[in-house]
């Protein structure tokens, strides 16, 4: 139950190319919270509920980052947000 957040946690880690990477591996660690909500006990329902919508607004933020970069720097890799362009 607690290998898929610790397998989300280090593929975030990991993958420092691409911002849609990142972003789709930022879903899957909200999903495997989620989902260790729900399994850990009944009384954690709230906590689901909770999760639930911060992943969506999460997901939709993200996604609005990913038109901006995309608009201003023509790719998603996540190189260009580095300040140091010499």
């Amino acid at each position: 139950m607690f290998i898929f957040p610790l397998t989300a946690l280090v593929s975030f880690l990991i993958q420092r190319k691409q911002f849609l990477m990142a972003l789709l591996v930022l879903e899957s660690l909200a999903l495997a919270l989620l989902m260790v909500a729900f399994f850990s006990s009944l009384s954690s329902l709230f906590m689901g509920l909770v999760i639930l919508p911060m992943a969506a607004c999460e997901a939709s933020i993200g996604l609005a980052l990913l038109v901006v970069m995309a608009r201003q720097f023509g790719s998603d890799l996540l190189s260009n947000l580095t300040m140091n362009k010499w």
